[in-house]
């Protein structure tokens, strides 16, 4: 994308470290080294935030925060507060600029290792909140990154209204361009598992007091319908539709309403001022790699091989 003249804004919702939950002296070197070479190979290609989530803090917090000092990355979090002084561990947000627009970004989580004494939760509904407040007459675009149990997705929303996107980990959901979003945002996006697919935002920002339009969103709506006007229309493509199922009283009521439909969304999508288009691209073989890069991960993960032995003692992530 640089090559090409852009430059994107590099966010990662938390759960990137590691790449198990279970770590013991068997395999804690491996997982160490392999979080590490994320994070130097996130520095390479320019990552502007991490959330931190409960993959972060399974090594415990001294391992973290020696990851954090190790790179230029900010690492972000409204509600994890240490345990004996009640400070935050991390900044709450951090603000980054692409030309003359300036977005805001957030990080919670309400998942931390059940043996975690040195940190303490907040309510990451309260602490989001206060810092959308804080920082939502600062900024043009107002991003969360929220690492959390599934089942709490679907409320975001409700829950931060004036947000306009929320990037969420913790599932193994991905959502698609198909999927319904709230009019008007916050829209909610989950990449799936592992890491296998990258959810990119395409933003047309041309007046910083408008609403963001879900572009793709009306697009794939409007492609639905027309897929079904085809399939009503294989009967006879000679004929109007009304004419082919003329007495067939439920089919024209569908075909009224999609009528009705596919004209609302024309028209939406030729009145959208700022707009957004969203993609969800599957990190395939079918990408072609960079060969520095693919260099680098080839090396770390042979390292990790290298590095692995067995041994059936878990890690104590109290400190």
């Amino acid at each position: 994308m640089r090559d090409a003249g852009e430059d994107p804004v590099i966010l990662d919702a938390g759960d990137l470290f590691f790449s198990t939950p279970n770590l013991h002296e068997g395999n804690l070197r491996s997982e160490m080294h392999r979080a590490n070479s994320i994070l130097k190979g996130y520095e390479k290609i320019g990552c502007d935030a991490i959330n931190v989530g409960k993959y972060e803090l399974l090594a415990g917090l001294s391992f973290l925060r020696g990851q954090v000092s190790d790179v230029s990355i900010p690492f972000i979090s409204a509600n994890l507060r240490n345990a004996s002084t009640n400070d935050l561990l991390f900044k709450p947000y951090t603000i980054v600029e692409r030309g003359e627009l300036k977005i805001g970004i957030i990080g919670l989580t309400n998942m931390v290792p059940d043996t975690m004494q040195s940190v303490n939760v907040e309510d990451y509904l309260v602490s989001g909140k206060a810092a959308i407040d804080a920082i939502k007459n600062k900024v043009d675009v107002l991003v969360l990154m929220v690492n959390s149990n599934r089942n709490a997705h679907e409320s975001f929303p409700n829950e931060f209204p004036e947000a306009d996107f929320i990037f969420v980990s913790g599932s193994t959901v991905r959502t698609r361009p198909n999927m319904p979003q709230k009019n008007g945002g916050p829209y909610l996006y989950s990449n799936g598992k592992q890491g296998k697919f990258l959810t990119v935002i395409d933003l047309d920002v041309k007046n910083g007091e408008g609403q963001l339009v879900d572009v793709s969103s009306i697009k794939e709506k409007i492609k639905s319908i027309g897929r079904r006007f085809d399939r009503l229309q294989k009967k006879d493509p000679q004929k109007p539709l009304e004419e082919i199922y003329h007495s067939q009283e439920n089919i024209l009521s569908l075909i009224k309403k999609y009528r009705k439909e596919l004209s609302e969304a024309e028209a939406a999508l030729e009145t959208a001022v700022n707009t957004m288009t969203f993609r969800s691209v599957s990190l395939s073989k079918k990408i072609k790699d960079d060969p520095t890069m693919l260099a680098f991960v080839d090396e770390s993960l042979a390292t990790c091989s290298s590095l692995k032995k067995r041994s059936p003692n878990k890690i104590n992530t109290k400190k």
